[in-house]
């Protein structure tokens, strides 16, 4: 009898199981997290463009410093010694070719000139003895040899004088100026970027170091620090775009002109150089610039407007258009930037449109 009731209860149980309804869905099913809806207003504060294949032309950043252009840098040494009587520029003043820089005095000078006066006067001399000779010859009083000898004194002294005549000339110093006194001009028209002499200083001629240094500061370098893994990209002929710290907002444009051959060993660069125009004169040596190089890959890519891009936890996302003022949140990936668009390896097709101006917006809705 137990038995019998036991199974009735569980064929009870079975029917009443079986014939349950599904429990009606919710009206608001949860949406799709990755898909953003706008309204009409949102839709007209946005822009798209659509995923195309152009030609893959990337930026490389690199760090830089603006140096003088060395092909137009001229060290000034003096090539005698002597006490520094007067200094006539200071750093930064503008220099022509010829303009007299210091004066100095010198016992160097002072003794080629008393050189100069006692090759004068031994020339003097020995033309009075040629002549005298050349006369006494045609009496019969001096023989040939005699003769022979003072043309060979004549022509010793006329020597002497040409070298003492060198000397003067080599070190720009007038053999009828008794004063002993050396001039330092410049060699060519520029800027003074460094002095290191001062009135009453000792001058030697051997100091390894430049009284003066002139640039002709209408072009100078920025020398760029390449890193060893970004050297395959770079080649001479690149075109660059370079800002500096003092003037943020001025790009000026610039082309490689030379890679160097060797690296930096300290710092693990190799030095690009590229040579800019400073007419105006804004680009001092020393400042620090960015240097965005201008790469072209020789390939077509997938392309979307650099603004189009969402950068967020380490990925970039793009806000691709669905239809019905709908927007698809997707994760892509890129290789390269330039200053107007990102190329995409992944993620994106040919054709489809996302969002560029007020992408970040639309990510977040």
């Amino acid at each position: 009898m137990l038995n019998k009731l036991f199974s009735l209860f569980i064929l009870v149980v079975f029917f009443l199981t079986g014939c349950k309804q599904p429990a009606p869905q919710a009206a608001d099913q949860p949406a799709d997290s990755n898909l953003v809806e706008l309204n009409a207003i949102q839709m007209k504060q946005i822009t798209m463009d659509s995923v195309k294949i152009e030609e893959e032309r990337t930026d490389l950043a690199l760090s830089g410093k603006v140096t003088f252009d060395m092909d137009y840098l001229s060290p000034v040494y003096s090539f005698v010694s002597g006490n520094v009587l007067k200094v006539n520029v200071s750093q930064g003043d503008h220099v022509t070719k010829g303009q007299v820089l210091a004066i100095l005095k010198s016992a160097d000078v002072s003794n080629y000139q008393g050189q100069y006066a006692v090759a004068q006067g031994q020339l003097k001399t020995a033309t009075r003895n040629l002549d005298i000779a050349n006369e006494l010859y045609k009496t019969k009083v001096y023989s040939e040899k005699d003769v022979m000898q003072a043309q060979n004194d004549y022509k010793s002294a006329l020597a002497s004088l040409h070298t003492a005549e060198t000397y003067l000339k080599t070190y720009k110093v007038s053999g009828s100026d008794s004063n002993s006194t050396y001039t330092v001009t410049s060699p060519i028209d520029g800027y003074v970027v460094s002095k290191s002499i001062s009135e009453s200083m000792n001058v030697r001629a051997d100091n390894t170091n430049p009284l003066f240094t002139i640039s002709f500061l209408k072009t100078v370098w920025v020398q760029a620090n390449v890193y060893e893994n970004d050297i395959p990209q770079i080649a001479v002929g690149d075109s660059a775009d370079i800002t500096t710290v003092a003037y943020p907002d001025k790009k000026i444009k610039g082309t490689i002109s030379k890679i160097a051959n060797m690296l930096d060993s300290s710092a693990s660069t190799m030095q690009a150089r590229i040579v800019l125009d400073n007419s105006d004169g804004l680009l001092k040596s020393g400042m620090f610039a960015t240097v965005n190089v201008h790469i072209d890959k020789h390939k077509k890519a997938l392309a979307v407007p650099k603004e189009a891009l969402v950068f967020y936890d380490n990925d970039y996302y793009v806000m691709v258009a669905k239809g019905n003022n709908k927007f698809e949140k997707r994760k892509i990936t890129i290789e390269g930037t330039n200053e107007t668009d990102a190329y995409v390896t992944k993620g994106l097709q040919t054709g489809e449109a996302v969002v560029c101006k007020n992408s970040l917006y639309v990510y977040g809705q």
